[in-house]
């Protein structure tokens, strides 16, 4: 896999990441008063991917103070540009691993 193709996927990956920064704040409101979930979309580098997750408030929290991290359905994962560091209910986090990938992932941040 070539650099450029990393960073492509890191900036299909950021798209996605951004979606779901948007549309944060309904799903605070809604996780407030349901079941304490937030309901995202799928954050792989495959841009006709539309698949949903759920993820609590505070795991949403926790992998979004890293701009090198991202939520991906399993299964999802694109090594070598990334690396999988944590599991959860039908979801992983994926770590950007090559430089092209983890550069763009903090330039397109929307919490930097």
């Amino acid at each position: 896999m070539t650099e450029d193709s990393k960073a492509r996927i890191g900036l299909n990956e950021a798209l996605f990441r951004e979606v779901n920064e948007r549309i944060e704040d309904l799903n605070r409101g809604l996780a407030a008063v349901s079941d304490g979930m937030m309901h995202i979309v799928c954050e792989c580098g495959d841009g006709e991917c539309v698949e949903q997750l759920s993820v609590s408030v505070s795991v949403y929290e926790r992998v979004r103070s890293d701009p090198t991290h991202f939520f991906v359905k399993a299964g999802h994962e694109r090594p070598p540009a990334e690396v999988v560091i944590a599991e959860g209910d039908g979801y992983t986090v994926v770590r950007k691993q090559s430089p092209a990938a983890e550069r763009v992932a903090r330039d397109t941040d929307p919490r930097s």
